[in-house]
């Protein structure tokens, strides 16, 4: 028995001697992967030597002697610190990512293939001017460099059991387009909507549902959108029509802004210095790492240059920042960038369809979508002289997509200008040659001028074109070309001295035209940061910024907590019991969107239920027209909604309802039905339902990771819209800062996650908790804590 047990425990002692061997190896080949700090590296190709400063955080500023070593140096951080994040944003914009990631994103190439994009960004390339061609060729050198100089592969490549595959010229570009997927719509889906409603909706019925929040316009012009009149009984009459579906789908869809921002300029006239100030905080989907990368790119010599700001991982550019002269910020324009075309069949030819020149044929070419551990799947795509056929409308017919992102025009590093720009004129000058999709974009300089403009080209849209689909037989039904850059939409020096941006309709008249409008927020967070600006009233200076963009009151929710009250005490008014643990509820209403605040949870719960009921209920016709058809909630619907539910026709409220008592009635129900992570009214605050986690893209697959990987789970102030900090679970705030040019020593910048995407890195949570408390940290790098020499 006795040597029975020796025999065990040696055994025991064997496996236990293997597996410390095993995590060893498997920590010192993860150490491996970790970038280099300091000392030097052979960087081929440099002109000159060039040094990589980092701070205590990982911030890194980089010091060379002309910009393509700049852009070599960058590109040698980007792919030691970020390089799995790369891989993932060109694998999305080609339909590429199940050759990486396995069978279950094969769907999803199918649906991103169809673009082409990886075709695009080869003509694209071969377009580029040669200046720009060269700093890409530089940064894609130094981002293999710096992948290569790496000890072991990133650790995802051996979770994944794949090594990497190098950089490309091409890849850069297909960042661009990863940019164009994440901020515009590649399926037409709310243009098709739109035309689903138009086609089917009474005209006076379909006028009232399309119409604008014009009582929340905060337009820079002081432009007012006149909405329409409610229709009338004799043109819409909901009462009458009991066979059309009146009650919410079960998956309500609301348009929500995560794919957002903020963005003002303050002119100099108002500011400490005489220097303009400019804010930002870019909305987007949280991840780890954030999809920024901050640094400092220093110039030495005659050509002297000295920018500050965020970096795309991908591209050899600061995107946002500033450069001593000017400051700059982006924020969605949630413009037409795209036109739906539905294709005339023609009767006998599947293959064919009409236009206003006679028959054309589809053009096929076939994809091949690579499939990790299974064979490539086939895929052909059909092609119309406007661009790819991406679905079918509510006819069944087919559809193709006309979009400027197909067009190899449409992407390019222009923006890198920018970093030597001088004057707020100047920047808006430039900003229709940059290659991105186009955006907000507004800009101050030293001297105190600011200015608003499109950013990126825009397409030359037919005179009375509509935001509706078109058809293949309709004469131009595409776009034609791109605007005279001259006739972009721009504005200098507005005489208040103040400009802003928040998602919503910026200017109107033959602007708004110019631009379109495909799902514009409605403008409640652009006038509440417009009122928190002109009530500065002294000097005006960067960190009065950080206020703003932190300011969680809840204006936009103030008429539906008091319509909520109205209901409930209307019902607690016929039976004192009902409603009782709601009344108290709405008696602790703070006005703010609090973590502890179950008040804001509720009445943010309550109007979500009554806009799913009334909105639901309006568009009945195009439901009973389409039943498969996944509509959602344009964001600009409070307009009709208000009005609605203020005036309450009765030819507008389906028979399901016996009044409008009974529908707020049951909307008030649908908010007191809790969600599973609450079990009472009183303690299902916001913070519960609303709870802010970053996740790395592996921790699903791999949940014992989750806690190595993820930053951690807090719950902050904020709301998903209407409020200037938005936040929602996984989206927000990707970056916060104000500065003003020439004075960054005052400026100052969030970021919800640290520099590097290795979990061991020093670097990997840095900042996480200031930006999640709302503490100011400097614009500009700290102290040198780290040099790296980087030799040719």
């Amino acid at each position: 028995m006795s040597g029975y047990r020796r025999r065990l425990g040696l055994t025991a002692l064997a496996v236990l001697a293997v597996l410390i061997t095993a995590a060893c190896g498997a920590w010192l080949t993860l150490r491996a992967s970790l970038p280099t700090l300091s000392g030097a590296v052979v960087l081929p190709g440099l002109g000159a030597a060039m040094r990589l400063e980092r701070d205590a955080d990982g911030v890194p500023t980089l010091r060379a002697r002309s910009r393509a070593d700049l852009a070599r140096g960058l590109g040698f951080l980007h792919g030691q610190e970020r390089f799995f994040e790369m891989d993932l944003m060109r694998r999305a914009a080609a339909g590429e990512l199940a050759a990486l990631l396995g069978p279950a994103l094969a769907d999803v190439d199918a649906t991103l293939r169809v673009h082409r994009f990886r075709s695009v960004a080869r003509r694209a390339l071969a377009a580029l001017a040669p200046q720009d061609r060269a700093l890409i060729d530089a940064y894609v050198a130094g981002v293999n460099a710096g992948l290569d100089a790496l000890r072991s592969r990133p650790f995802e490549y051996w979770l994944l059991r794949t090594p990497p595959r190098p950089w490309t010229a091409e890849d850069t570009l297909l960042c661009v387009h990863a940019m164009f997927l994440q901020l515009e719509d590649p399926l037409g889906h709310a243009e098709l909507q739109r035309g689903l409603l138009a086609a089917t909706l009474p005209p006076a019925l379909w006028r009232f549902v399309a119409a604008p929040a014009a009582e929340w316009d905060a337009t820079i012009d002081g432009s007012i959108a006149t909405p329409p009149p409610l229709p009338t009984p004799a043109e819409v009459d909901l009462r009458r029509r009991p066979e059309l579906p009146a009650l919410p789908p079960a998956q309500v869809v609301e348009r929500l802004a995560e794919i957002g921002s903020n963005n003002w300029a303050v002119a100099g006239a108002r500011t400490t210095n005489g220097a303009a100030v400019v804010a930002n905080d870019m909305h987007l989907g949280y991840r780890v790492p954030i999809i920024w990368y901050r640094a400092r790119l220093v110039m030495e010599g005659a050509q002297a240059l000295d920018a500050t700001g965020v970096t795309l991982p991908g591209a050899p550019l600061i995107v946002a920042g500033s450069n001593g002269s000017i400051a700059w910020g982006f924020t969605d324009s949630y413009g037409q960038f795209d036109q739906v075309i539905r294709l005339v069949p023609v009767d006998g030819d599947d293959d064919a369809y009409l236009t206003m020149h006679g028959t054309r044929k589809l053009e096929h070419v076939e994809e091949i979508i690579e499939i990790k551990g299974a064979p490539p799947r086939h895929l052909d795509v059909a092609l119309t002289e406007w661009g790819p056929v991406v679905g079918r409308d509510w006819e069944g017919r087919r559809y193709a997509l006309a979009w400027t992102a197909h067009d190899p025009g449409a992407a390019n590093v222009a923006l890198a200008a920018l970093e030597r720009t001088h004057s707020a004129a100047e920047a808006l000058a430039l900003a229709p040659t940059f290659g991105m999709p186009p955006q907000n974009l507004v800009v101050a300089d030293r001297d105190g001028h600011i200015g608003w403009t499109i950013a990126g080209r825009l397409p030359a849209r037919a005179t009375g074109a509509d935001d509706l689909p078109r058809l293949s037989t309709d004469v131009a039904p595409g776009f034609s070309g791109w605007l005279d850059p001259q006739a972009q939409p721009r504005l200098l020096d507005p005489p208040q001295g103040l400009l802003w941006s928040a998602n919503a309709r910026v200017v109107g008249g033959e602007f708004a035209a110019l631009i379109g409008d495909d799902g514009m927020d409605r403008g409640a967070r652009a006038a509440q940061i417009h009122t928190d600006l002109a009530a500065v009233s002294h000097p005006f200076a960067p960190a009065d910024s950080l206020g703003i963009q932190l300011d969680d009151r809840a204006l936009f929710l103030e008429r539906w907590r008091a319509l909520a009250v109205q209901v409930v005490e209307r019902a607690r008014a016929a039976d004192p019991r009902a409603h009782a643990e709601a009344a108290a509820v709405l008696g602790g209403w703070t006005g703010h969107a609090l973590p502890e605040d179950a008040a804001f949870r509720f009445v943010h719960a309550f109007r979500a239920a009554v806009e799913a009921r009334v909105f639901y209920m309006l568009v009945a016709p195009a439901r009973a027209a389409d039943p498969q058809f996944s509509f959602e909630i344009p964001n600009a619907f409070e307009g009709p909604l208000w009005r609605t539910v203020s005036s309450r026709p009765q030819n507008l409220l389906a028979p399901a309802y016996a009044d409008w008592d009974a529908l707020l009635g049951a909307a008030l129900g649908d908010a007191e039905r809790l969600p599973p992570v609450c079990r009472t009214l009183a303690t299902c605050t916001w913070g519960r339902v609303n709870a802010v986690h970053a996740a790395h893209p592996l921790s699903r697959a791999l949940p014992f990771l989750a806690p190595w990987l993820d930053m951690p789970t807090v719950r902050v102030p904020g709301a998903h819209k209407d409020m200037p900090r938005i936040q929602g679970p996984d989206y927000g705030a990707s970056e916060r800062f104000s500065v003003a040019p020439g004075h960054e020593s005052e400026g100052y910048f969030h970021m919800p996650g640290g520099q590097s995407g290795h979990p061991l890195s020093p670097f990997y949570r840095a900042g996480f908790d200031a930006w999640a408390e709302g503490r100011a940290t400097p614009f500009l790098p700290g102290a040198t804590r780290y040099t790296l020499t980087l030799a040719p």
